[in-house]
């Protein structure tokens, strides 16, 4: 009964319904898929044929992702859901937490800058409603990588280029500018699921 589910459409469905229901507790989101898919293995098994409109009238039937996924959000008490920030508070968080580095780089002004933009943007984050702790946890080791990641990618491009020089130091801070972009561009993907 299994290949029921390795349907495309089965597949595109339930991965729909899964990110949509990103803000729900791992444990009630779980037990929705399953409930879907046990749902959708004996519809199928009950219409008899895998063709592409028996499939799409089955989950036509079951109803749109967003509109399961709202159902699902509805029913979850408000003190579990994680309550959503305007798009401008989370694009703040998000670039406070990306622009330390490049921060630090300014002559003279950019250290102290750099420490100030990732002290408000940690405290930020952590003050926020709207992320797991888990989501705030893998941002803030992401943010602050940075600080044990240039000295060691620097140590390892120098060996392997041959000396520290500027290109080995250029190439090392893109390296490690990347990890708070990464932090920040989850940070913002996860908060648009909850919009």
């Amino acid at each position: 009964m299994t290949d029921t589910l390795a349907h495309p459409l089965v597949r595109d469905y339930l991965s729909s319904v899964e990110a949509l229901t990103a803000a729900l507790p791992e444990l009630h989101r779980r037990e929705l898929l399953a409930d879907l898919r046990e749902h959708i293995e004996v519809a199928l098994a009950d219409a008899g044929h895998l063709d592409g409109d028996g499939v799409r009238g089955v989950l036509d039937q079951l109803g749109a992702p967003g509109e399961i996924a709202a159902a699902a959000l509805a029913e979850e008490p408000d003190g579990d859901r994680p309550v959503p920030e305007s798009g401008g508070r989370t694009a703040v968080t998000a670039a406070l937490i990306a622009v330390p580095l490049p921060a630090a780089l300014v002559p003279v002004i950019g250290a102290p800058l750099g420490l100030v933009a990732a002290v408000v943007g940690l405290v930020r984050l952590w003050k926020s409603p709207q992320w797991s702790r888990r989501e705030k946890r893998e941002a803030t080791l992401l943010a602050l990588s940075p600080v044990l990641v240039l000295p060691v990618v620097a140590a390892v491009l120098s060996v392997v280029l041959g000396g520290l020089s500027a290109r080995t130091v250029t190439i090392a801070l893109l390296v490690t500018l990347a990890l708070p972009v990464v932090a920040a561009a989850r940070l913002v993907r996860s908060a648009a699921r909850l919009r």
